[in-house]
């Protein structure tokens, strides 16, 4: 690895921070004045400052709502990794676009410095990153799978594709946000974007999102689409979200093929809340099952998972032969 003189490295980092809008005056140990103590990432913009990642500003101030270009976002973001790029021409991010572009990430400013000045939305981000983690996904596909690694978590109570807000631009506070969850999930290098765009098959349904699971797709029920007997036995029991949270687990390991299912009973059942399974091979006895434990059956009608607190039914949740999922519990 090429050794860099000291004062040229920090020459360098100079450049690279104050393009970024940024005087470089560190604020790591003083608070911002335009940063509330209940500011959300008022902990993450701590971390980035004093990791050299983004500053703030000379007034003290950090705007952490002030929109961020993909030439800003991807000098953070090799900046975090891989340390300072030399500039190889005289625009001040062309060394970041060349290790960008060397590593086949969704970048469209290399060589067009009006592409690298627009202001990014949240869905370019989120097919940089996942490019760096060596996955090729783009679109709602590239949000998916942020959010089911735990690479993002949106901007509503549950995951999802409408919740992240891909067209929304992204902050500065935000783009910190990112950095941190990589590396809060153990990520220390940045990877080659594969040139084969990857397997959408390969990503996890979100909760309540429709998923392809063998040979047959579950779908939610909804009450104005069921027949009167069914439709009483939709949301007929209150919100539970304790049990809420295990079941949407408990149905990512659900999978068909042909008449048979087989099913995978999440580890951590709750505390206080005991599993069983009706409808294994058409029974309609309830079999008391354990976390962590794999049933495969045949499929006859449907099946239900139910959970209980003592002898009071707090949630189930009925997986019918055709797909259909009839949710017992009020859900969001």
């Amino acid at each position: 690895m090429k050794t860099k003189s000291k004062s040229k490295m920090y020459r360098k980092m100079i450049i690279g921070f104050t393009v970024l809008t940024v005087i470089a005056t560190s604020f790591a140990d003083s608070k911002f004045t335009d940063i509330p103590a209940n500011y959300w990432a008022q902990d993450t913009i701590s971390w980035g400052v004093e990791r050299n990642i983004i500053q703030g500003y000379q007034d003290n101030t950090f705007k952490p709502d002030q929109n961020v270009t993909e030439a800003e976002f991807i000098t953070m973001f090799i900046n975090a990794f891989e340390g300072v790029q030399e500039s190889t021409d005289t625009y001040w991010a062309s060394g970041y676009y060349e290790y960008a572009k060397n590593h086949n990430w969704a970048i469209k400013g290399y060589g067009n410095t009006k592409a690298a000045s627009t202001k990014i939305n949240r869905t370019r981000v989120a097919e940089i990153v996942t490019g760096a983690v060596g996955v090729n996904y783009s679109g709602d596909n590239a949000i998916r799978y942020m959010l089911t690694k735990g690479l993002a978590e949106g901007r509503g109570s549950t995951p999802s594709v409408s919740g992240y807000q891909g067209s929304s631009l992204l902050k500065r506070s935000e783009a910190v946000q990112f950095i941190k969850n990589l590396m809060d999930k153990g990520v220390t290098e940045v990877k080659e974007r594969p040139t084969k765009p990857s397997d959408p098959k390969d990503i996890p349904p979100l909760p309540g999102e429709n998923s392809s699971n063998g040979d047959v797709t579950l779908k939610e029920l909804k009450k104005t689409d069921a027949s009167p007997d069914v439709a009483r036995a939709i949301g007929y029991m209150p919100k539970d979200s304790i049990s809420e949270a295990y079941v949407k687990e408990y149905l990512k390991g659900v999978s068909f093929k042909g008449d048979m299912v087989t099913i995978t009973v999440p580890k951590n059942i709750p505390s206080g809340y005991r599993v069983s399974l009706s409808g294994v091979d058409g029974s309609a006895y309830n079999l008391p099952v354990v976390g962590g434990e794999t049933k495969t059956f045949k499929i006859n009608d449907g099946f239900t998972l139910f959970m209980f607190v003592g002898a009071k039914a707090k949630q189930s949740i009925t997986i019918m032969e055709n797909g259909d999922l009839i949710w017992g519990a009020k859900h969001s």
